[in-house]
């Protein structure tokens, strides 16, 4: 005990010294980011290793590293660099409890200058090794002779990563890069000590061991993976059923502009979790890719455009798309916001990948804002406070925003329900008529206190999106993740819901979609489609499960609906059954024994048309209650899916992607590699490497 004990107190005085290098070390690296991201690659080393208090404090919480093969120098390509640093508080001689420690994570992204198609991005991506490890879950076990002070971690996927010298380093003689701390694996899987340098004295200090290698990942598709008390909780699905074109001619449902659940389901396949089909929204996934449809002209908020091809996994169906393009605002022209940041820093937030990548998110947003702009915080965990008032975004306002930000930190149980009320209250006190009035709630929807029927917090979203005031979700975490009510609350209150699975994540959403996140150009808006039985025996529509509305709500302006932001598109796919074409079951019922109908039923008229359809969009001015109407008829011959366009290829394959995951019958026999060839001709327009990243994506499920 007495050798821990003088460990134990050297590290720490090691930590005292190296916490204000750190310090500087943070501000210069975000300094650097905000002036000039590209010099920032070449100036940021390509990892900031552990101090020896931070790997001592962290009590062997693996850390999640990325590496990717370099491109060549003019080469358009994304690097991820991550920097990890832990601050330990004092705590009981020879232990530091998890909750001792508070763990900060960045991910630096950096671009090069000239960009090269998608073929050769996902060629070199393919080529990159990764190294992934799994944050420490408190009670698991790990070996006794770990090394480990603080709480043990789980088992981890360890790949070391290929030979790459950072800037001024050397690639070692066993050809595996000195870049970050990592573990040496021999053939009995047993693993090595790994080592790290002090930031201050360069000296290497000793790391707890790498835990073995576990078994495979699980296959996905299969329910949620039972891991250490998982709560997370989605809302029951049903998928639209077959209906047919006779019978059942019009399809009516609410346009959704989400993108949660994509992320979320990305960040369960990177951690090897399976899927639980209800997690899995089909639009959403569609809808999370930027498509290039064509803008809108006029006055109009938003433009159509339709198309129809043969269907992948029937080739005897046909595949209808439905594409709506919102019209771009400039930011130098979006109108002045009034924000409410309404910020959950309970128990359950602790966690890296909550509070913490919370508040740099909160940090970017901030940054990007200016003095047209006004910013409140409201925090809750056991009650609500408010911790900035509605302040002007201006050169001192912004350091008071930012200042407390950083003076968040997590704790004690979750009354959700009264945070909500003060936020809206703040909001409605300074609201601003003709520009945007937004709560922005970040959270894991943990809500456990006070107001949490789900019933009752709709409720108060829609009362409150009825005077004005909309509802922007962030979604955060692992675990205990309430996907349903997140969602439910953000489609009643006029507003959006992502989930935030990383850095780049949060710098999409509030960095390069701000716009279109904050500023809506239509709400309520609808799309009813009328098929032509003379054409279409049958169809269903893939995804919008929980979006359909009545047909009769179409022309109902009570009825509330989907909104549309500046810039986002919107993607709905038709699986068609061609008259003449044996359908599927339609679900036609048993002849009725208490009615009869007359033996001489007149037969139903078909109208002469090569229509395949009838388009028909409802949409409301953002201040407005009455609707105006679209209409398009739809006709052409399909093409084959191989010939269509580079978006529609995407959206089918994103399509399958989440019907595999839902268990559709029909996907039961295409492999993910299959999946993704269909994607692969789209990759030649990803200057983002978007595309890219899902195909390979979808190659490492195989």
């Amino acid at each position: 005990m007495k050798a821990e004990d003088d460990l134990m107190d050297a590290l720490l005085k090691e930590q005292a010294r190296n916490r204000d290098a750190d310090e500087q070390l943070l501000e210069g690296i975000e300094k650097a980011i905000d002036e000039d991201a590209p010099k920032a690659r070449r100036r940021i080393p390509a990892w900031v290793p552990l101090s020896a208090a931070a790997a001592v404090a962290m009590g062997g919480a693996w850390v999640h590293y990325k590496n990717r093969a370099a491109a060549p120098e003019v080469a358009y390509h994304h690097v991820t660099e991550q920097e990890d640093r832990t601050r330990a508080l004092p705590g009981p001689r020879g232990k530091l409890p998890a909750e001792s420690a508070a763990v900060e994570s960045r991910e630096l992204d950096t671009f090069a200058v000239e960009p090269e198609s998608g073929m050769a991005a996902l060629d070199r991506l393919e080529k990159a090794d990764t190294f992934v490890a799994e944050e420490h879950t408190p009670g698991m076990d790990v070996p006794a002779d770990s090394g480990a002070i603080s709480p043990p971690a789980p088992p981890a996927v360890v790949k070391p990563m290929p030979a790459r010298a950072p800037q001024g380093g050397s690639v070692p003689a066993d050809g595996l890069a000195n870049e970050a701390p990592f573990a040496k694996t021999d053939t009995t899987g047993k693993a090595g000590n790994i080592q790290s340098r002090s930031l201050s004295t360069g000296r290497s200090m000793p790391q707890p061991r790498m835990v073995p290698v576990p078994e495979p990942r699980p296959p996905l598709g299969e329910g949620i993976l039972d891991r250490g008390g998982n709560t997370e909780r989605y809302g029951q699905l049903v998928d639209q059923p077959w209906k047919s074109a006779l019978d059942t001619p019009l399809s009516t449902f609410s346009i959704d502009v989400d993108t949660a659940s994509f992320t979320n389901l990305r960040r369960a396949i990177r951690e090897g979790r399976r899927v639980q089909p209800d997690a899995v929204r089909i639009e959403e996934c569609i809808n999370y890719f930027d498509y290039r449809y064509p803008a809108p002209e006029g006055e109009r908020p938003f433009a159509v455009d339709t198309a129809i091809t043969t269907c992948p996994w029937a080739p005897e169906h046909l595949l209808a798309r439905v594409a709506l393009k919102g019209r771009e605002v400039e930011m130098n022209a979006r109108p002045a916001s009034n924000l409410v940041f309404l910020i959950d820093v309970s128990g359950s937030m602790q966690s890296p990948d909550k509070l913490q990548l919370l508040k740099r998110s909160m940090k970017m947003l901030v940054k990007s804002l200016d003095e047209r702009d006004r910013v409140g915080i409201v925090v809750y965990a056991g009650t609500e406070g408010v911790v900035l008032p509605p302040t002007l975004l201006d050169e001192d306002g912004k350091r008071q925003a930012l200042s407390a930000i950083g003076k968040l930190e997590s704790g004690g149980s979750t009354n959700g329900g009264a945070g909500l009320q003060r936020a809206y209250q703040m909001a409605l006190n300074h609201k601003r008529d003709g520009g945007v009035n937004r709560v922005i709630l970040a959270t894991d929807g943990d809500f456990n206190v006070g107001v949490t029927g789900q019933g009752e917090l709709v409720k108060l979203v829609q009362k409150r999106a009825a005077k004005g005031v909309y509802l922007t979700v962030l979604g955060f975490g692992t675990g205990n993740l309430n996907d349903a009510l997140m969602e439910q609350i953000s489609n009643d209150g006029n507003g959006n819901y992502f989930y935030l699975d990383g850095r780049g994540e949060a710098k999409r959403v509030l960095m390069n979609k701000l716009s279109g996140t904050l500023v809506t150009i239509a709400k309520d808006v609808k799309i009813q489609v009328e098929f032509n039985p003379g054409k279409v025996a049958a169809y269903r529509l893939i995804g919008y499960a929980n979006r359909v509305l009545r047909d009769r709500d179409f022309n109902d302006d009570k009825v509330d609906a989907g909104e549309i932001g500046a810039g986002h598109t919107v993607t709905a796919i038709y699986e068609i059954v061609p008259a003449g074409v044996d359908a599927p079951d339609t679900g036609e019922v048993d002849k009725l024994r208490y009615q009869r109908k007359p033996t001489e039923e007149p037969e139903v008229e078909l109208v002469e048309s090569d229509d395949w359809f009838t388009l028909k969009l409802r949409y409301k001015h953002p201040e407005g209650d009455k609707s105006k109407l679209i209409e398009k008829a739809v006709k052409g011959e399909a093409v084959e899916v191989s010939e269509a366009d580079k978006d529609f290829q995407l959206a089918a394959a994103v399509a399958m992607f989440g019907m595999k995951l839902r268990n559709f019958g029909e996907l039961e026999d295409f492999s993910w590699d299959q999946i993704a060839e269909i994607a692969r001709p789209s990759l030649a327009d990803d200057p983002d490497e978007q595309r890219s990243e899902f195909v390979k994506m979808l190659k490492g499920m195989q």
